[in-house]
């Protein structure tokens, strides 16, 4: 948008600002350890929100600093992208009066005529594609040639000239005007391709024109989203259909001049300046630099996490009476607070998988867009639950902390030879599948043999125990039906681990044919081929296609409860979660954890983060590696509370019982939850305690006791929670929730409640594995619950 769009500054006056000053506080400043509250995003996100809706026109346009007709029409399509990936619904007043103004503009200018198209194609893609249809024939035409700028953009009808910033908003318009349906012609992407590599400087960078002085951070911004574009349309995928052969396993994508433009944008990468200069066009390169990230997967641009970053620059710097942020360049407020809440909005999309970057080699990339068509399918179905879309990155598992890995919910790990993922990975990956992370494999080639005997390696490394071993997935697995129904003829091995509440991992191993069929295609190369070409196939491959892609969804439904967390979200994580007491010391709070027959540590994450979660939120020292427990084991007395939970029916002998019943008289108290709601569990419960203590019945706990609230013993309002069951009927598989009073029992003795059992889960929600075919309260209704007991327990 240079010289036209984003041109004009509008100054605050001494007074105005004196005023300011005193009515509210400066902006928010951040060193580089600062923490950012997901609370801060939030609301710089609403204000600049409430800005834009407040500068708009009666008649539902936003005017520029250059108020010609174009510009108009270009600033108010800015500004509808910026709400609606915002959040704010296209059923909203001012995005109504905004959509229906768009509707009836004919714009002539590349800016407008791609942000129009941007705009309608993601809030009424199937109303509008008459729109879209015309305004990608109007791009296509205008498509410049001639010595040097052949296959690049001008402003309007200007063929003979191109520059890389109207070139870049051409690119976009194009890009999604085909995601909602219309076809470009495929020679306008190979000519744009050529354009954008002739373009490249030698270090890297892109600059305003071909050959036109130093590169900058927004231009080299526009090259990188560029390049990534064309190349999905015009590169040669990494799997092919040959007639009605399906060939996998090109290597991985790597283009050299994306990967040129990123390491030069990662040695120069600034939030607070457009390198290599100062404030000309911040916002703008900001607003490309969230794009790079956002299509090349990227957490890290160099050593920087971008979001993060330039999210703190942007709180700190939004004007704190207004809202808007303010031009400090070239761009004028209206366009600057646009570009910022693109970056905000769109940068913290939550994050639903990550591809394993391992050695050896390029080995982890055989398929260069595997993830990028899997998250695209699952974008469009879960779309009314995340309508500002979704993301994925790609992470380095061989310098991956536990803290890195949990920035995803789900880890795609794939190959075909030995895998190479760095020092102690089946600790580290323990780790994270113990903070609610999710592993999800292939052997993605025919040649993955020394693949699978490496990651059958890895798998006893990460679970050592021989109750956690891999083992073949039934077919009421919701891996074959969580999201979509895969036919019985597409489905193929799959391979789980069951460890606590849930499957935790998920391999599809190499797929050896009997009576020589034809061995399936990899789910990795069927992901590959959902591309732009996918329409061009052949019914049986488009199945084949579709299976694989109901594989992959109902895999992640299944590990995220499609429950995502934003990008910002996953930023501050309590330091006390993550503390390991060195030894037990006087004064530690410990809780005994009760071994029976009954699968007595289906949830073994469950009590440990109890305790945690004492430390963090009642500031009370405590040992979170508690004791297993014998019930005839002394060592029982010393703990004032045990805890147990199981899934299975068992059965407590006479010693036992004896001693239950004693530590119970002594003062102690017993929590207790019947792991996913299981029913032989409850029952063997009730049944045992009822026989080891024959004087006192189990009993409902009224909905009144001061357990549940909040003032009696310093815990939490518990009078309503959440409870989750599987809802009825077919479909997807999902979860029902419902505003409910807790549902506890207890056995009384005295005065007190010495015995609290909950028949639905807490364990599993404890150990953030709310599962979908479990009922069960909510996490934090469970930790509260949980600590609620704990601090009732400590009053008695």
């Amino acid at each position: 948008m240079h010289h036209v769009l984003m041109n004009g500054y509008k100054k605050i006056s001494c007074i105005a600002l004196l005023a300011a000053v005193q009515l509210v506080s400066a902006p928010v400043a951040f060193s580089a350890e600062d923490e950012l509250r997901p609370e801060q995003i939030s609301n710089a996100i609403e204000q600049a929100k409430n800005w834009l809706i407040r500068k708009q026109s009666p008649n539902g346009t936003w005017k520029s600093a250059m108020r010609t007709d174009e510009t108009v029409v270009g600033a108010t399509a800015l500004v509808v992208l910026a709400l609606a990936n915002a959040g704010v619904d296209a059923d909203e007043q001012a995005m109504k009066k905004a959509i229906t103004w768009l509707r009836e503009q004919t714009p002539t200018d590349t800016y407008s005529v791609s942000l129009q198209t941007q705009a309608l194609a993601m809030v009424s893609p199937k109303q509008d594609l008459a729109i879209l249809e015309r305004n990608t024939r109007w791009l296509e035409e205008r498509q410049s040639s001639g010595p040097g700028v052949t296959g690049g953009w001008s402003y309007g009808a200007n063929r003979s000239g191109a520059d890389n910033s109207n070139s870049q908003f051409a690119i976009l318009g194009l890009h999604e005007a085909q995601r909602a349906g219309v076809r470009v012609n495929s020679n306008v992407w190979t000519l744009s391709q050529k354009y954008w590599e002739a373009a490249q400087r030698l270090d890297g960078s892109w600059s305003y024109t071909a050959g036109g002085g130093n590169g900058t951070g927004s231009m080299t911004c526009a090259g990188i989203a560029s390049i990534w574009i064309t190349n999905e349309h015009t590169e040669r995928p990494d799997a092919f259909v040959n007639g009605t052969n399906i060939a996998c396993c090109g290597g991985g994508s790597s283009a050299k001049p994306l990967e040129n433009g990123l390491q030069w944008l990662g040695k120069n990468f600034s939030v607070t300046r457009n390198p290599p200069g100062g404030q000309q066009w911040l916002r703008y390169y900001l607003y490309g630099l969230e794009r790079v990230g956002r299509f090349t997967a990227r957490r890290f641009i160099g050593t920087h996490d971008w979001y993060l970053e330039g999210a703190k620059m942007f709180v700190s710097s939004q004007d704190p009476l207004s809202g808007s942020f303010q031009s400090k360049g070239s761009e004028d407020a209206v366009v600057a607070t646009s570009f910022a809440l693109l970056f905000l909005a769109k940068g913290r999309r939550p994050v639903v998988i990550a591809k394993s970057h391992h050695g050896p080699r390029n080995d982890w990339n055989q398929h260069g867009h595997d993830i990028s068509h899997l998250v695209e399918f699952i974008e469009k179905r879960w779309r009314e639950d995340y309508p500002a879309g979704l993301s994925w990155h790609v992470l380095n598992t061989q310098e991956a902390n536990t803290q890195d890995l949990a920035q995803s919910p789900v880890l795609w790990i794939g190959g075909t030879t030995g895998l190479d993922l760095g020092k102690e990975p089946g600790r580290r990956l323990r780790e994270y599948i113990d903070q609610g992370g999710f592993i999800f494999a292939e052997a993605t080639c025919s040649e993955g043999a020394a693949f699978d005997k490496s990651f059958r390696q890895l798998v006893s490394e990460i679970f050592p125990e021989p109750e956690h071993q891999l083992s073949l997935l039934p077919p009421e697995h919701p891996a074959w039906y969580a999201e979509k129904t895969v036919a019985p003829e597409f489905q193929r091995p799959l391979l789980g681990v069951d460890y606590g509440c849930r499957t935790c991992l998920i391999y599809a191993p190499l797929n050896k044919p009997e009576n020589e069929s034809p061995r399936l295609p990899s789910l990795s190369c069927l992901w590959e081929l959902a591309g732009p070409s996918y329409s061009e196939f052949d019914e049986p491959i488009r199945k084949q296609i579709d299976a694989s892609l109901a594989i992959g969804a109902n895999v992640i439904a299944y590990a995220t409860n499609r429950e995502l967390k934003k990008k910002d979200e996953l930023f501050v994580r309590s330091q006390s979660e993550d503390v390991q007491q060195d030894s037990i010391g006087r004064g530690q709070l410990t809780i005994g954890k009760l071994r029976h027959g009954g699968l007595c540590d289906a949830a073994p994450k469950a009590l440990a983060n109890i305790l945690r979660a004492a430390a963090r939120e009642l500031g009370i020292l405590v040992d979170d590696t508690p004791a297993k427990l014998d019930l005839i084991d002394p060592a029982i007395f010393k703990h004032h509370m045990l805890f147990m939970h199981g899934r299975q029916a068992f059965v407590f002998d006479d010693a036992q019982r004896k001693n239950l019943r004693e530590f119970l008289e002594r003062g102690g108290t017993l929590l207790a939850d019947s792991v996913c709601a299981s029913q032989p569990f409850t029952d063997a419960f009730r049944k045992e305690f009822s026989a080891g203590l024959p004087d006192h019945t189990i009993e409902s706990i009224p909905n009144d006791d001061p357990l549940f609230s909040a003032s009696t013993y310093g815990g939490f309002d518990l009078r309503r929670v959440t409870l989750r069951a599987p809802a009825a009927g077919g479909g997807p598989l999902s979860s029902e929730k419902r505003t409910v009073p807790p549902q506890l029992e207890g056995i009384r003795m005295g005065d007190r409640w010495a015995v609290i059992f909950s028949p639905f889960d807490i364990s599993c929600a404890l150990e953030k594995q709310n599962s979908m075919e479990c009922t069960g309260y909510d996490r934090e209704d469970a930790e509260k619950i949980a600590l609620n007991i704990l601090l009732y327990s400590l009053n008695q």
